[in-house]
């Protein structure tokens, strides 16, 4: 494939809603500027690794997991395991055509005039609306879920070439940010940091970069060993920060004039419509705000397509990608009407969005992302990885393996336990004893089998 497009493809799969709607809340609740500082910097030493070790794996082996499953080791074990991937996959697309649609929807409205000059009785009757519109989030999810079996029938070089017509609108967006970032960061508290928001800062960064972590694998397949894959994830993960300040810098507007204490996504966009409440004219800031909610959400889930989307010759690419992508709509369903807190599809008081968000987020994603890491950390020879990364060997390359043998999978399992915690609520003592009983089963299965204990069995 053409470099450009590639280059463009590894752009698209970093940004997403979370740079837009997500990042804010975090920030205003986390810490301001102090947070910011931490999640930029986990985002370019500490997910980058990451990244590129799935390049490297990919530019290594030369094939997709799909491919690798089914054609050529052909192993229950290895289907088990793309099972496991295809699953997460369709947990997160089924999230971001959510999403999606509620984004669509607000973006169309707010664009449209529709929330200008709202008293706050109209703004709880205009929520109230849209919770209660199931049909036209419906509409926008069957409508996305068309587009992607449309666009993934066409394959890899469609995909990035819909890239390559964003990424420079999203580039002149962030170089005439560039000033207000600056007032943005100066306008900021510099907090010290708990170790609660240092958690959060490390699981955004994951959620930030979860398209990338589930298919970065599948692009290095197609990736020429002459690229440096060092400074292309260097400048990759740049724009992706860039892009969420240059958003977060105009939200930071309304946030801050609207005082709003524990922000979420939905406070946020509340805060959004009552800064529009004096006005008759659309602001272009938030004009251009919305815009790129609506843009970015509209292309957020077509680089997982990747993972489906396989070569004419493969035999089931076609029931595959569809299988797929009715599922996601299924679940989308699922998720439409389970959103409200009076729907019957409730557990535990929580609505079913939030076991999906936490399974798919905090659960499997970092199990998959420990894998990779621990696979090319450990498993991969040396030399092999040497030659892909840095041919001089080094400092850099040192440190590098370092960070993918020990420090991401002691911090992907701190951000694994904290999200198992909170979706099977026990404390973390009942969870730390669930885990040792857990091994001690697994060590007495093994003493079994290999008849080091109850030899007569």
């Amino acid at each position: 494939m053409n470099l450009i497009l590639l280059l463009a493809l590894l752009v698209g799969t970093q940004i997403g809603l979370s740079d837009g709607l997500i990042l804010p809340t975090l920030v205003a609740d986390h810490g301001q500027g102090s947070f910011l500082a931490v999640y930029t910097v986990l985002k370019l030493l500490f997910i980058l690794p990451v990244l590129q070790a799935e390049l490297v794996a990919g530019r290594l082996y030369r094939v997709t997991p799909f491919e690798f499953s089914f054609s050529i080791l052909n192993k229950t074990t290895t289907r088990v395991l793309f099972g496991i991937l295809l699953t997460a996959i369709i947990l997160v697309m089924a999230t971001n055509l959510f999403n999606t649609s509620w984004a669509l929807m607000f973006g169309f409205d707010g664009l449209q005039g529709d929330l200008l000059s709202l008293k706050p009785l109209d703004q709880n009757l205009y929520w109230f609306a849209q919770n209660q519109d199931i049909s036209r989030i419906m509409i926008l999810v069957v409508v996305q879920g068309v587009l992607l079996v449309m666009l993934g029938g066409l394959a890899w070089r469609v995909i990035a070439a819909i890239f390559l017509a964003v990424v420079p609108l999203v580039a002149l967006f962030i170089v005439l940010s560039l000033p207000s970032i600056g007032r943005m960061l100066l306008d900021m508290a510099w907090p010290a940091l708990s170790v609660e928001d240092l958690l959060v800062a490390m699981q955004h960064a994951l959620t930030s970069s979860m398209a990338g972590l589930l298919i970065w694998y599948v692009v290095g397949t197609n990736l020429s060993d002459r690229l440096p894959t060092g400074r292309v994830i260097i400048g990759v993960q740049a724009f992706d920060v860039l892009y969420g300040m240059a958003m977060l810098a105009i939200s930071w507007q309304w946030i801050s004039a609207q005082a709003v204490a524990n922000l979420d996504v939905g406070t946020l966009l509340r805060a959004l419509t009552a800064s529009l409440s004096d006005t008759v004219l659309l602001p272009f800031p938030i004009a251009v705000w919305l815009f790129f909610t609506a843009l970015v959400g509209s292309i957020s889930s077509l680089p997982l397509l990747l993972l489906v989307t396989q070569e004419r010759h493969v035999p089931g690419r076609r029931w595959l990608l569809m299988g797929t992508i009715a599922s996601v709509v299924a679940l989308s369903g699922v998720l439409v009407y389970s959103h409200d807190p009076d729907s019957p599809l409730i557990w535990y008081g929580k609505p079913v969005y939030h076991y999906v968000q936490q399974l798919s987020q905090g659960v499997i994603i970092p199990f998959i992302t420990a894998s990779i890491a621990l696979w090319i950390g450990w498993v991969v020879w040396p030399n092999r990885v040497l030659l892909q990364v840095n041919p001089h060997g080094g400092l850099r390359y040192f440190l590098w393996r370092l960070v993918l043998k020990f420090v991401v999978p002691l911090v992907l399992g701190l951000v694994f336990v904290r999200a198992t915690v909170s979706l099977i609520a026990i404390d973390l003592y009942q969870a730390l004893a669930c885990v040792c009983a857990i091994l001690l089963i697994f060590r007495l299965y093994y003493w079994v089998k290999n008849r080091a204990l109850l030899p007569r069995i």
